[in-house]
């Protein structure tokens, strides 16, 4: 276990208009992990990986990425830190009126000076990674869902990110490929060593994808542990949502 983990929250509180909605949530996610969090909507699970990643700045508390408290910083400090993170939108959130090749390129033309030799291969090979080639001339609209969550990782993955951060990665999609982007994350972990947070309500896809599981409920964190050790929780609420997860599933 790394001395200093990849991401870490201590005590951190989120407040808005009044209402608190998350309480003082103590987070770590190690290096080479997949971390999951799970929770209803509305539970605070979004919220805590949108302060994660720094488009959230806390009303209390700290957010540790690679030992750095990101938390004080202003929007223009932040911003460096941010480029160690990918973020992969529960809807891809592509540009629709660029190419597949252009999104994946995006960060890269304004964040890394290379030569568009370089760019193009590195498009190329992100792309392959998430096994979508000779892709690159298709827009947004003439790709499936599946597939528009692939490209979103591939964009994500140009940046060489040393975190990676899903928001519902298998939201909206069928079974088939809900279970292909799955089984994309667990490779990618297992073969580059990556690093993520999973936010889902997909009880299925945690179970399969993480290595540790946090259960967020009213902005608190209620339960945390391995995939079975949830499974077998018997915290109420923990058994009440796998329950209704089960029954949404059939």
């Amino acid at each position: 276990m790394s001395k200093t983990p990849a991401l870490e929250t201590r005590q951190l509180v989120y407040a808005v208009d009044g209402k608190t909605i998350l309480k003082g949530i103590d987070l770590r996610v190690e290096y080479g992990e997949v971390v999951g969090i799970m929770g209803a909507s509305g539970s605070g699970k979004t919220t805590l990986l949108k302060c994660l990643c720094g488009l959230l700045k806390p009303t209390g508390g700290e957010v540790w990425v690679e030992g750095v408290n990101i938390a004080p910083l202003s929007e223009r400090e932040r911003m460096p830190m941010r480029l160690r993170l990918g973020i992969v939108f529960q809807y891809a959130a592509l540009f629709d009126f660029l190419t597949v090749y252009q999104n994946v390129a995006f960060g890269l033309e304004r964040h890394r000076r290379l030569s568009q030799q370089q760019i193009r291969a590195i498009v190329r090979e992100r792309l392959e990674w998430v096994g979508l080639e000779n892709v690159e001339h298709l827009y947004p609209s003439q790709l499936s869902g599946g597939m528009r969550k692939r490209v979103g990782l591939a964009r994500a993955l140009a940046m060489d990110p040393h975190i990676v951060l899903f928001d519902e990665p298998t939201s909206g999609l069928d079974p088939v490929n809900a279970y292909q982007i799955d089984r994309l994350i667990t490779r990618l972990n297992r073969e580059l060593n990556l690093t993520a947070v999973v936010v889902s309500h997909d009880v299925v896809s945690l179970m399969r994808t993480t290595h540790h599981i946090a259960m967020v409920d009213a902005g608190q964190i209620i339960a945390e542990g391995t995939p079975d050790a949830i499974r077998h929780s018997e915290h109420p609420k923990v058994q009440a949502f796998l329950k209704m997860a089960s029954a949404e599933a059939l």
